[in-house]
């Protein structure tokens, strides 16, 4: 069960790595507004479907919904928002990396909020993803060194908000009678309803901006993103403590800089090279003896 599950979560992993690679160019053709706003509703296309034709959509109390649609404001609103302030002014290897310290807080999250059991080799893990990631970090002279402490740094805070929220909101909600599809719904409607929100309010100033490529783009990441990866998260999460798969997460790192080196031809430094290997390091290490 818990290589099912590991298997889950690096199929999670690689769908999340295509979106925040994709977004990139998907935020060089429209703005940040109108490409978020459309993506909860191409989310819909696939994640009724799924929810109808598993388990359906059933009703688990206010208290559990109220706390499902907080993670999605917070997780598919707010960390993205971050995350994509930060994509559009660096690489996509480089904001994705610091994002990726999420699984150093889904560990923290998991023993401190949840309450599953400490296994030090959990932290080992996750402090190698966490040093891998800041290795990606490609500086190349002092100057872009300061510059990219602060556009990065909101990647950062995207980071600790998708780590808390991937694990505590998500484990509590599903063992506590919440359905997958359920839980997924809410979390788009969640975000969707803040993303509009947000967007109609920019409109006043700017009018939003849907061309067909960036359309394209949006489709495609709603589906990797919004529909996929969390189908396979939340179902690997069902099977084992959270904490056992939030240091798995953190192969999007490894994954990310693959895909931006052959999709955006990105050209990451040795630097960057040594990062990858920490982070594959980390997986490897709970994988293997995370389960033991």
């Amino acid at each position: 069960m818990t290589i099912v599950a590991i298997l889950l979560a690096l199929g999670a992993a690689i769908a999340w790595s295509l979106e925040t690679v994709l977004a990139k160019p998907g935020l060089r053709r429209m703005d940040m507004f109108s490409y978020a706003a459309i993506r909860p509703l191409f989310a819909l296309l696939f994640v009724v479907p799924f929810g109808l034709w598993t388990s359906g959509f059933q009703f688990p109390g206010w208290r559990l919904v109220v706390i499902a649609a907080i993670a999605g404001v917070i997780d598919s609103f707010v960390g993205s928002m971050l995350f994509y302030f930060s994509v559009k002014r660096v690489s996509a290897h480089e904001a994705s990396s610091l994002a990726n310290t999420a699984p150093f807080w889904g560990v923290v999250a998991s023993v401190c909020i949840l309450g599953e059991r400490l296994q030090p080799v959990l932290f080992v893990a996750a402090f190698f993803v966490v040093l891998g990631a800041f290795f990606l970090v490609n500086r190349r002279d002092n100057e872009s060194a300061v510059r990219l402490s602060w556009n990065a740094l909101p990647a950062l805070g995207a980071g600790i908000l998708w780590g808390v929220v991937e694990t505590v909101p998500a484990k509590y909600c599903l063992t506590n009678g919440m359905s997958v599809g359920t839980f997924q719904l809410i979390l788009i409607v969640s975000s969707g309803v803040a993303w509009g929100a947000a967007a109609l309010i920019r409109s006043r100033r700017t009018p939003l901006h849907f061309p067909r490529r960036g359309v394209m783009i949006a489709f495609v990441t709603a589906f990797l993103g919004y529909a996929l990866a969390w189908v396979l998260w939340l179902s690997g999460v069902k099977l084992v403590p959270a904490s056992l798969l939030s240091p798995v997460r953190g192969s999007m790192t490894l994954f990310t800089f693959l895909f931006s080196v052959i999709l955006l031809r990105e050209h990451p430094s040795r630097r960057s090279a040594l990062g990858a290997l920490l982070v594959l390091c980390g997986v490897l290490l709970v994988s293997i003896l995370g389960s033991a």
